[in-house]
């Protein structure tokens, strides 16, 4: 924990060209049809649990952290989201998830990068980023992984599901709904994803392949 400070500070200067490479890349803004109907099926899933949806313009840093500042944020066991993601290799706090990029306030520009995380108060035993390449970063010795993985873990969350490579936001949105399933039913969060990438596995025909499920890792310690 020691080498949080120095090896999540951001360097600014850097991180304008970082955004602008993202908006190319990503093309910020274009819909993602499988992530409306990922969180259409998992609000069902735990409706009798009453979760709280943002999606789209409501789906805002300024809401997150507004949501971390009221501690409704710790009050969350699952946390998921859907998003757009960017993985900077050569300075993994600058990694981020990409959340409403309209109306923002000065000072708030939508990118929550791993160097922001730290600062947010988590408290959940899971987190979900159906998003491309989050689960890389940089492997610094005695520190394990830095980046959003590593983020999310000082920030207080126990465990997180991530990618490592893009995938397709409509195969996400399965893959999410059917993990959630099983932990749902009390099977394990390991057990769950093992379960859920064997079970596209025997499914046969194109999702079977790898590139389909395999990009799902968790990282953390389940307990």
């Amino acid at each position: 924990m020691h080498n949080i400070k120095s090896a999540m500070c951001n360097p600014y200067p850097y991180w304008q060209c970082c955004k602008n490479a993202i908006k190319r890349a990503y093309r910020i803004g274009a819909a993602l049809p499988g992530t409306l109907k990922e969180l259409k099926q998992l609000e069902k899933l735990f409706k009798g649990q009453k979760p709280r949806i943002y999606k789209q313009a409501d789906a805002t840093e300024m809401m997150l952290q507004n949501l971390s500042k009221q501690g409704v944020l710790a009050k969350y066991r699952y946390l998921v989201f859907s998003a757009h993601g960017y993985l900077s290799q050569e300075v993994p706090a600058l990694s981020a998830l990409v959340l409403g990029q309209v109306n923002n306030p000065a000072g708030i520009d939508g990118y929550v990068t791993a160097g922001e995380w730290t600062g947010y108060d988590l408290k959940s035993d899971l987190m979900v980023l159906s998003a491309c390449e989050t689960g890389l970063g940089e492997v610094v010795g005695g520190e394990g992984v830095m980046g959003l993985p590593y983020a999310f873990y000082v920030a207080g969350n126990k465990n997180t599901v991530l990618t490592l490579w893009s995938i397709s936001d409509k195969v996400t949105a399965e893959f999410i709904t059917s993990f959630f399933r099983k932990l749902k039913a009390g099977v394990g969060q390991i057990k769950a994803l093992t379960a859920t990438k064997r079970e596209f596995i025997k499914r046969g025909g194109e999702y079977s392949k790898p590139k389909y499920w395999a990009a799902f890792v968790l990282y953390g310690v389940e307990h």
